[in-house]
């Protein structure tokens, strides 16, 4: 095995073999980078791989290596994608190879040594600070990649279950990495995108009887990972930008927030502290403009003068970089709550839906920003660069000389290519907050409920009415099919709001 750290090797001897290993590893990754990135026929680049490696061979090198995995192999994973990204018969070799058995062995292993540290002395004041195994990122791509890759339905329903147990495994340590985040994006994005592919194919193979019987319906620990992930969905949707730079929610949603928060006798809240994850991100990268977040400030010379005034205000790439991974993240996490839904139906636990109020929240706030980004990027579509320059004349460059109009010009561009990337992105998760609460009103049409109701009706029908998504559709689609979809979307669920209140009506 190669290990992460020299402290896991047993003795010198050990460490250097697995020095050598560690560097025959790195020259195979190399060799089968470089056959993927050939732009050839595939046949020739096949025909190749079947001369240098038979399919026996590769059949018992996948087998091997496999088992390197429960023993805490740091870099084998990596290697195990490259066989399946460069063999045809990669992924189901790899599938067949008992790969997931020793994913799990090794998921289980990590599980009870967790459990056994948080219930030592040790772990008292150690849970906030417990890491993820260095190897979970690797053992996660390497899902991610057979996941993804074309194989029978037996192995691809045999092979989603077997992540799902996985997942059991992980729960507590995904639970952490979720509600630390951004302490570790990449990591966190990972662990959503496989819990994603993981539920898609279950949800392909529904009504087999493994699918029935799997952990995905009844599991408490699977559960409890799918409520972390709806409370980063909450809380990414609610600031897709800084709490100071985000305009005033609708009234009618405030006050069925406040009206709620008012009905608990026991649990105390605060509605005026807010903590969110832009306090842990730092600032860093040249200086850019504010980015537009509502329809007021979408105008140039107002974000210009408004980015002028703010005493500490400034924004930076550095933090448009962070808008952008939290925009991404926050789409992936929704995708895994939408194809979640089918299983949450099975479970007989009614009261398991999403939080109205947060749901409209995060419909408001990417609604908002992705319209007001896409009007910004009309704006800076129609003035010319030199029209701007103008307009910036006293904001953040002084262009006097040719090399600071260079300067500004590039900031501009890079702008532009930020506020793309970001409203694009939370111009989906418009869309899908929308799909999302449509797919509970109908989960909850199916049973009578009036307090859910009522709470869910008094969110809902103020966010419809500020965004008017049913007459304009979200922003930053730039495709009319999307935006004609979001539309039909955010119709349907105003019938099930209007539903939902005659119904109401007649209790």
């Amino acid at each position: 095995p190669v290990y992460a750290s020299q402290d896991q090797y047993s003795n010198a001897h050990d460490m250097q073999r697995g020095e050598i290993a560690l560097a025959t590893r790195s020259g195979l990754s190399s060799l089968f980078g470089h056959l993927n990135s050939l732009e050839t026929d595939d046949s020739m680049v096949e025909l190749f791989c079947s001369k240098l490696f038979t399919l026996e061979s590769v059949r018992k090198s996948a087998c091997r290596l496999s088992q390197l995995i429960s023993a805490d192999d740091n870099y084998v994973a990596d290697l195990l994608q490259q066989i399946v990204l460069l063999h045809t018969d990669g992924a189901r070799l790899l599938a067949k190879s008992g790969i997931t058995s020793e994913l799990l062995s090794f998921a289980h292993s990590y599980a009870t040594e967790e459990k056994k540290y948080l219930s030592s002395h040790m772990g008292v004041s150690g849970a906030a600070s417990l890491k993820s195994p260095p190897v979970l990122n690797g053992h996660l791509s390497l899902l991610n990649v057979l996941l993804s890759s074309p194989l029978q339905a037996s192995d691809r329903t045999a092979l989603s279950i077997d992540t799902m147990k996985i997942f059991k495994e992980y729960s507590c340590a995904g639970e952490r990495l979720l509600q630390s985040y951004p302490a570790d994006t990449e990591l966190t994005m990972k662990f959503l995108e496989t819990l994603y592919l993981t539920y898609s194919s279950l949800k392909k193979a529904a009504g087999s009887v493994l699918v029935d019987n799997s952990p995905a319906h009844v599991d408490e620990p699977l559960m409890k990972l799918e409520r972390s992930v709806l409370s980063v969905t909450y809380h990414l949707s609610a600031f897709p930008f800084p709490n100071d730079l985000l305009p005033p929610l609708p009234i009618g949603l405030i006050n069925v927030e406040k009206i709620h928060a008012s009905e608990m006798k026991t649990v105390v809240t605060s509605l005026t502290v807010v903590n969110t994850w832009w306090d842990n991100v730092p600032d860093s990268g040249a200086p850019l403009p504010t980015p537009p977040t509502g329809s007021s400030d979408a105008g140039v010379l107002h974000r210009y003068n408004t980015y002028n005034s703010r005493a500490g205000s400034t924004f930076s790439e550095g933090k448009y970089q962070h808008a952008v991974k939290s925009a991404k993240c926050l789409d992936v996490a929704l995708m895994v709550l939408l194809s979640r839904v089918a299983f949450v139906a099975k479970r007989n636990t009614g009261t398991f839906s999403v939080d109205a109020v947060a749901i409209a929240k995060g419909l408001c706030r990417c609604s908002d920003a992705s319209r007001a980004i896409e009007d910004r990027l009309a704006s800076m579509k129609s003035h010319p660069e030199e029209d701007i320059t103008t307009l910036l004349s006293s904001s953040i460059v002084n262009p006097n000389s040719q090399g600071d109009q260079r300067l500004l010009s590039q900031s501009l561009q890079l702008e532009k290519e930020y506020l793309v990337e970001v409203g694009s992105c939370l111009g989906q998760c418009a869309e899908k907050l929308i799909s999302l609460a449509l797919q509970d009103a109908r989960r909850m049409s199916e049973y009578e409920n009036d307090q859910e109701w009522a709470y869910f009706i008094g969110a809902m029908t103020p966010a419809l009415d500020h965004t008017q998504v049913e007459s304009k559709g979200v922003g930053c689609l730039f495709d009319d099919t999307n935006t004609e979809a979001s539309k039909l979307n955010a119709q349907a669920l105003r019938q099930e709001l209007e539903k939902m209140k005659a119904n109401f009506l007649r209790l």
